[in-house]
């Protein structure tokens, strides 16, 4: 392609490396699907607990209870897993980097660049899962109470909507927190600050995103065997590469493009590793004034 070649439309872009790199997207699917069992169990043991409140006053037998169950409620929850709310850290960082990597046509190797992201950003994914799942957790349960809970009351109405939006909006926050922790060296409070401001300031294409990722798992699961069997082989993989790909170009024009033009400006190097080590951060202008002058 010559070099004054105009730019690839991004959705071109995104067929063709799906094309390409479909069969290694299934790879690390079943590996990530294996690091996430811990995960996949508490979705389960949460969606039992949660159908059990929903249904204590419904009369069903033990066959109607595990059909509601397995073909009803895990399939609908497993959009929690995809997003990512509900998933082991180490192993979403492991994977979030090698679809990364797909997102900007650039090589991964999928066990070593796996591994060595997961040990890498052991620590921090881990407590950020801990914080997306205890948060997640705590808001569909209080949407169940305020739903079923005085419902005439016109507070308890407002209480409810307030937290659905606030979940939208973390939900909005989750597609970027992972691929900003393996690209810059960010703390927690960073990372969320940063996935904050990209959910409101991205809003409507952000909601775009939700919808097309659930309406891809609500429909894998329209024959809930073959959604089980894409889940395991596609699904999971599939929904991160959407939302790598779109969240990575927001990330490369808000976080790093900045960072290259002012070092261009300056005439300093515009070496890309450099970039992804430095600590740019949205908003914060003041911190990045102080690491630039430090």
């Amino acid at each position: 392609m010559p070099k004054d070649a105009p730019p690839k439309p991004r959705i071109r872009i995104f067929f063709e490396v799906l094309g390409r790199k479909f069969w290694n997207i299934v790879k690390v699917n079943m590996l990530f699907g294996v690091f996430n069992i811990p995960a996949l169990l508490f979705l389960v043991f949460f969606a039992a607990y949660l159908q059990a409140l929903i249904t204590q006053n419904a009369v069903m037998d033990a066959e109607e209870m595990a059909n509601s169950l397995f073909f009803g409620t895990i399939p609908l929850m497993t959009i929690f897993v995809c997003l990512p709310l509900i998933t082991v850290g180490p192993a979403q960082a492991g994977m979030t980097y090698i679809l990364r990597n797909y997102s900007r046509e650039e090589h991964a190797f999928i066990w070593g660049d796996f591994k060595e992201q997961a040990i890498k950003n052991f620590k921090q994914s881990m407590i950020v899962s801990i914080i997306n799942a205890f948060f997640t957790v705590l808001v569909i349960l209080d949407i169940y109470f305020y739903l079923n809970f005085n419902k005439d009351n016109l507070l308890m109405t407002a209480a409810t909507a307030f937290i659905i939006v606030a979940f939208l909006i973390f939900m909005m926050m989750s597609m970027y927190i992972y691929p900003m922790m393996v690209t810059f060296d960010l703390t927690i409070r960073q990372l969320y600050k940063n996935a904050f401001l990209f959910a409101i300031m991205k809003f409507f294409p952000n909601l775009l995103i939700l919808i097309v990722i659930f309406l891809i798992v609500f429909f894998s699961f329209y024959y809930p065997v073959i959604g089980y069997l894409m889940f395991i082989f596609i699904t999971m993989g599939l929904t991160s590469y959407i939302t790598n790909f779109y969240v990575y170009s927001k990330i490369d024009k808000y976080m790093i493009q900045p960072v290259l033009q002012a070092n261009k400006e300056n005439g300093e190097t515009s070496d890309e590793e450099k970039i992804f080590s430095d600590t740019p951060i949205i908003g914060n202008n003041d911190e990045t004034n102080n690491n630039e002058q430090n």
